[in-house]
């Protein structure tokens, strides 16, 4: 078999002479080396298609993966509830905290209504909008005093000028 270095050996032929010619000026010194281990083996190394082979069912394999689905199944759901209490009070402090930012808008919202109210309610006011319907203070003859306790004893009274009705 042809390699590169035979091939440019036989163009540079007059290195390869003058290299014999170098040798022949050297004494040899024979010398003998031990043999390698396993110098006598060859090793054949041959491709293995594995595509069409089948792998037998193993009941063990099967229990042992229905054993470690369950197994981190169970952990998950450990997980969860190990967090759950945590998430929910985390989302029931957002859910307090909004009801306190709606406690203070209501509170002001009160406020404001308590002020208009106020404003309303003012005797200046009303004395205008009785003015302004031609409402005006009874006169003293006009007011009836009622000398009772309770509504019902109130109601039983009757002024002095007015007629009893007659009896049949």
């Amino acid at each position: 078999m042809a390699s590169l270095a035979t091939i440019m050996n036989r163009f540079v032929f007059v290195e390869q002479a003058a290299a014999a010619a170098r040798e022949v000026a050297r004494p040899r010194v024979e010398c003998r080396l031990r043999p390698l281990p396993n110098e006598e083996v060859y090793l054949f190394v041959k491709r293995i298609d594995n595509r069409n082979v089948v792998r037998a069912a193993d009941p063990a394999a099967r229990k042992a993966r229905a054993g470690s689905m369950v197994t981190g199944f169970g952990l998950a759901i450990l997980f969860i509830a190990l967090l759950a209490p945590t998430a929910y009070n985390q989302m029931e402090g957002y859910h307090i905290a909004n009801l306190r930012k709606e406690q203070k808008e209501l509170r002001a919202q009160i406020n404001s209504l308590d002020v208009q109210e106020a404003n309303l309610l003012s005797p200046e006011r009303l004395h205008k909008l009785a003015e302004q319907m031609g409402l005006h203070d009874p006169a003293p003859e006009q007011v009836q005093y009622t000398e009772g306790k309770t509504k019902s004893e109130a109601m039983v009274f009757k002024p002095v000028g007015t007629a009893a009705p007659a009896k049949n």
